[in-house]
């Protein structure tokens, strides 16, 4: 009888890899910081670094961050950055990143911007979406996907790092949470080239 290789299937390396990647499905769709932190902790006790489990890692660290950012919000303390562009009087910069926007050969290059009332896309193509009419924000990868109230179309923006995805998400939820809970007298949707 021939034991398989430590890398062939089957063999010590890949039940470590089955059972780190089963113990990190296994954590909650809103895992804790003490959670995640074990898991990074637990990659290590496999024997399994950024080469066998890098995106992985990558990913629990961007959950960090994203886990630090909602604590803060659940505090109340909505981050503010520098935006690109001049807001009106009493708008706020709560996130920007390098984004993507698109399908595939249409992809426009240029800067979303989560602001007190808006969304907006900058770039060759100009997008403002106000909040109380985004029905959901979620992140799939790198990707932020936004759902609009009372349409099939959705927006996609795509990230340049997970942790950017992670953090912008958080925030965008937190705005449509927010949105939705006061009336709005804007526009709902402004595009210009």
């Amino acid at each position: 009888m021939m034991l398989p290789r430590e890398s062939e299937p089957g063999g010590p390396y890949a039940r470590r890899l089955a059972q780190f990647r089963h113990e990190l499905r296994s954590l909650a769709e809103s895992p804790s910081r003490a959670a995640l932190e074990r898991m990074l902790l637990r990659a290590g006790e496999l024997g399994l670094g950024h080469n066998e489990v890098g995106e992985e890692l990558s990913d629990i660290k961007a959950c960090l961050e994203a886990v630090d950012v909602q604590t803060r919000l659940e505090r109340g303390e909505l981050p503010v950055v520098d935006s690109l562009e001049a807001l009106p009087p009493g708008d706020a910069c709560h996130f920007v990143s390098p984004v993507r926007f698109g399908r595939r050969r249409a992809d426009q290059f240029g800067h979303l911007l989560l602001t007190s009332g808006w969304l907006k896309f900058r770039g060759a193509l100009d997008v403002s979406i106000v909040w109380s009419e985004i029905g959901s924000v979620r992140r799939d990868g790198r990707d932020l996907v936004v759902a609009l109230h009372d349409s099939r179309r959705v927006l996609r923006f795509s990230c340049h790092s997970l942790a950017e995805a992670a953090v912008g998400g958080v925030i965008a939820e937190h705005l449509v949470r927010a949105a939705s809970s006061e009336p709005s007298g804007s526009p709902a949707f402004h595009a210009s080239v």
